[in-house]
């Protein structure tokens, strides 16, 4: 793939000189999280926490689906190389390391990698046809991008484990009910509402916002960073599995899956 095909995997857009917004463009595959869009989304998150100017990221997807998670014919082809990846490792944390405030604004699905890369924003706004869900036990294996962490100091357990161990999805109204989302939008209208959002946080004054983010994440990065290594871990130790490989088949194969617990 050369550099202008893995670049048109996501776009940017520069607003009021002080918002950068970055776009998950790989429609064809509904934004569905390979390789090299991380890679991508990962040079973008750089290049805008590089420039001074930019104060507030958006995070978004297509106006009718957000991302519907990580590339699954990618990872039934090369099992568990895909995630483990360098690029796409070096993509995650390019993301996960900005100083800037970020804002998700979810259209439609939001599911699996494509939630987890949502809970990396600061906060989450979704338009009222929003669906969001981590389904990775119904292939076989558990979300990996840190949607076992994220999303339980969000929601507390319950309601993670809820949502993990079922597959469920939730819907705008539920997802705000449980607080990973903070603001709905009207049909169509997530992208909108955060821009807004982010036009009031880039005029505050920037030292300030940035020192009060820093301050906000460094409540419990010790034990968030444990828990990060235990869920690497057990994503690996389940792609070992005869039920990782019978998941992601059916899921090509458009079947319910015959797991063995083996």
């Amino acid at each position: 793939m050369n550099p202008a095909e893995q670049a048109a995997m996501v776009e940017t857009e520069t607003i009021d000189g002080a918002i950068r917004v970055v776009r998950i463009s790989r429609y064809s595959a509904r934004n569905a999280l390979d390789v090299a869009t991380v890679s991508s989304l990962g040079a973008a998150f750089r290049s805008a926490s590089k420039d001074p100017a930019i104060r507030v990221i958006v995070l978004t997807g297509h106006e009718k689906v957000f991302c519907v998670g990580s590339d699954i014919k990618e990872m039934q082809k090369d099992g568990l190389a895909p995630l483990v990846s360098e690029k796409r490792v070096t993509g995650w944390a390019s993301i996960e390391q900005t100083t800037k405030p970020v804002i998700a604004a979810v259209n439609g699905y939001a599911l699996g990698a494509g939630f987890e890369l949502a809970l990396m924003a600061d906060f989450i706004v979704a338009d009222v046809g929003a669906r969001f869900g981590l389904p990775e036990v119904k292939i076989g294996v558990m979300p990996g991008d840190g949607g076992t962490q994220r999303l339980m100091r969000l929601v507390g357990r319950s309601v993670a484990l809820r949502m993990i161990l079922t597959g469920d999805f939730f819907d705008a109204d539920r997802a705000m009910q449980a607080g990973f989302v903070t603001d709905v939008a009207e049909a169509g209208g997530a992208l909108a509402c955060a821009v807004e959002l982010a036009g009031k946080i880039a005029a505050n004054a920037p030292l300030a916002v940035r020192m009060a983010k820093k301050a906000v994440d460094a409540a419990g990065e010790d034990a968030l960073q444990e828990g990060l290594a235990l869920e690497s871990l057990g994503l690996r130790r389940l792609f070992a599995t005869s039920d990782q490989k019978e998941g992601m088949q059916a899921f090509v194969e458009k079947r319910q899956p015959h797991f063995k617990g083996e």
